[in-house]
């Protein structure tokens, strides 16, 4: 076993997580997982802020931790509320437990993928586009609101609309998580608009697809691949919705100044890791959306072999290097 020592932060359900630990492990890299699920009612957690810094500072059910040259803050994932607990006690106790672990790590001296007050920041999606447009990408003409008079403006002035929601893709009701997909707004939903009051959402011009674009960026490296959702009409606006295990996949290379242009997005945002979602359009033109600071991408190594989890697993031994 080398003396590299790489903290991953994440949760036991994580399949990337999985993917890039044995990658480390094949590299006799000494991989330090800690599953976030199971603090604070399975496992233990003791922080020493008065050590050194280069001192092991955080103990985890009795077991020392080594201190990293890298950290992968991947997942965060709450645990189950114990039997016999009341809700209100689990969640004090779930939110005090995160500050303690988040609070511990911050003071560890270390590279991260990403840092967690860069990936807060980055899952705003107004902020992404505000940040998009400033550094000269393209971006669909947007309203962020729930102001029923603006979607109807913004449906005069930008023509077909889409809507989607402004941080989270999941719904939870009655007890049952929904996934929340950009969709079409038609006719009879503007008509019927007051409901938009309670919750403010992203509206957005329609915009033609030629494909769906997913970039996936690590440190300086870009990977992309051209998803075929027009061939799917489930999948014409929000890919995600297919249930087609095979929609057409290829991989592509964008021009230098988009892949230019989105590494300095990167960077504006402090992200090291990003899925990067964009459009290109039946002219060619690139059109940006969004990005997830921890998104997925095991199913384009698998399709593709494009060599993402062999990157951040690259990245994040080799961080004494850079």
């Amino acid at each position: 076993m080398s003396d590299v020592s790489v903290l991953v932060v994440s949760t036991s359900v994580d399949v990337a997580t999985d993917a890039v630990v044995q990658r480390l492990t094949e590299h006799d890299v000494d991989v330090q997982r800690l599953n976030t699920e199971a603090f604070p009612f399975h496992q233990t957690l003791a922080y020493y802020p008065t050590l050194l810094p280069d001192s092991e500072r955080l103990v985890c059910d009795g077991r020392a931790l080594p201190t990293p040259i890298s950290i992968w803050y991947r997942r965060i994932r709450s645990s189950a509320t114990p039997d016999g607990m009341d809700d209100g006690v689990a969640t004090f106790c779930r939110q005090e437990a995160r500050a303690a672990l988040i609070g511990g790590l911050l003071a560890i001296d270390a590279r991260w993928m990403s840092h967690p007050s860069a990936i807060w920041q980055a899952e705003f999606k107004p902020y992404q586009l505000q940040v998009a447009s400033a550094i000269g990408l393209r971006i669909p003409r947007t309203v962020v609101t729930n102001d029923p008079s603006a979607v109807r403006a913004a449906s005069a002035h930008f023509g077909e609309l889409i809507v989607k929601p402004t941080r989270t893709g999941h719904l939870i009701n009655n007890g049952a998580e929904y996934a929340v997909y950009t969709s079409r707004i038609l006719g009879e939903h503007l008509e019927q608009l007051e409901s938009a009051r309670w919750s403010p959402s992203i509206y957005q011009e329609l915009i033609p697809k030629k494909y769906d674009i997913r970039v996936t960026i690590v440190g300086d490296q870009c990977f992309s691949a051209a998803i075929d959702s027009q061939s799917d009409p489930a999948a014409s606006v929000d890919w995600r919705r297919t249930n087609n295990p095979y929609l057409p996949h290829h991989v592509v290379y964008l021009p230098a100044a988009l892949e230019a242009a989105l590494l300095r997005f990167m960077r504006r945002l402090g992200l090291r890791f990003g899925a990067i979602d964009l459009i290109e359009t039946s002219d060619d033109d690139y059109v940006f959306l969004e990005v997830n600071p921890n998104g997925q991408w095991l199913w384009l190594d698998e399709m593709l072999g494009l060599g993402i989890t062999d990157a951040v697993a690259d990245w994040l031994r080799f961080a004494r290097l850079s």
